[in-house]
């Protein structure tokens, strides 16, 4: 099936072109910036509605109607994350138990440290009070500010969860209107109107495929971060390997900050030193293997963007929307390459987004 391009009817100069194209990335970013209060809950809501939608076209078909087939599937999907948040709870509170352990061996080390420095570094006990006391310091000086960063992160989470199933509800309820929309914008006298449809399923298709391939992912990592836990023989291997899978949702880092926690638990709450050699082992067996062959094979080229552009976007997601940016922005970038490879002036960026390196060797 060949795939129709929206042709540009005029030609611009490339002077003019640039400058436009740096005028739109500065009034992005400052847009993006500025409206992330509500960008990033529409942002979310939108792939779960994409990712949703063949579940509710199913119950539909059942002649459940619209709006009641929407609420069976929220519902739905409330009885899973509760499911899975209930067994993670589980695991967590059992985890918790050991903290007063963890506090007592980290004092521990922390006195250990402090006595080999006094005897091979020769910094005595005092100027090493001394330098703790004014890092403490320090820490209570930015207190207020890492509070009032909390406090704010967690009103934004409540925010974007209160308020994500309502606009799942009508994104879902109204998704022919927004077709129809671009179908207006787009001027039909020119034939694009066919094209704007293959567009919108391209987009469809390609985020519904990569959110079901990375939730793949994600249960094959789990099964396996667990299963390897479980064989080292590091308790609460469920807590652990469920929440190093949870954040390789975040691209190329996830694993690793995921690997830590139990790392750390391996090291201070272990008699073995071969225990935290073979967590190491563990995560780094399961970081290769998703890297060549879990990831290409299920999620695939869904998201066909090379290395380079994805660290890209990791980190200026990380910078205006932080976490949520993080997992955000990757699918995003890929959309817009879909956008760019429809779109004839734009297919150079597309081409440059992407990871299929094709030399024009004329």
């Amino acid at each position: 099936m060949a795939h129709h391009r929206i042709k540009s009817p005029q030609k611009y100069p490339f002077w003019l072109k640039a400058t436009l194209i740096l005028i739109g990335l500065s009034l992005l970013f400052m847009v993006a910036s500025y409206g992330k209060f509500i960008l990033m809950p529409l942002a979310f809501s939108a792939f779960f509605a994409m990712l949703l939608n063949p579940l509710v076209e199913v119950f539909e078909r059942w002649k459940l109607g619209r709006a009641g087939s929407i609420l069976l599937t929220l519902l739905l999907v409330f009885v899973v994350f509760a499911g899975v948040l209930s067994l993670i709870s589980a695991q967590f509170i059992q985890f918790s138990e050991r903290v007063p352990e963890v506090t007592e061996k980290l004092k521990t080390t922390t006195d250990q440290a402090i006595t080999f420095l006094e005897e091979t570094v020769g910094i005595s006990q005092e100027e090493q009070s001394e330098y703790l006391q004014q890092g403490i310091n320090n820490l209570i000086d930015q207190s207020g500010n890492y509070v009032s960063s909390i406090v704010s992160a967690t009103t934004n989470m409540f925010t974007v969860m209160t308020l994500m199933p309502i606009f799942i509800f009508f994104m879902l309820y109204y998704r022919e209107m927004y077709r129809t929309f671009f179908r207006k914008l787009v001027d039909v006298k020119q034939g694009v109107g066919s094209n704007i449809d293959s567009l919108l399923d391209r987009v469809q298709n390609v985020t519904q495929n990569y959110l079901v391939g990375m939730l793949t992912v994600i249960g094959i990592l789990a099964v396996l971060n667990t299963t390897g836990l479980f064989i080292v023989g590091l308790e609460h291997a469920v807590f652990f390997g469920v929440f190093a899978a949870l954040l390789a949702i975040i691209p190329y880092i996830g694993i690793i900050i995921g690997a830590l926690p139990p790392l750390v638990y391996a090291l201070l709450l272990t008699d073995s030193l071969l225990t935290p050699v073979f967590v190491i082992a563990v995560f780094g067996t399961v970081q290769f293997l998703e890297g060549n062959f879990i990831t290409p094979r299920i999620v695939g080229s869904k998201v066909s963007i090379n290395p380079f552009v994805a660290m890209v976007a990791l980190i200026i997601g990380g910078e205006l929307w932080g976490i949520s940016g993080m997992i955000l922005f990757v699918p995003l970038i890929g959309i817009l390459k879909v956008v760019f490879d429809q779109i004839e002036e734009l297919k150079p960026y597309g081409y440059l987004l992407g990871n299929s390196v094709q030399y024009n060797e004329e």
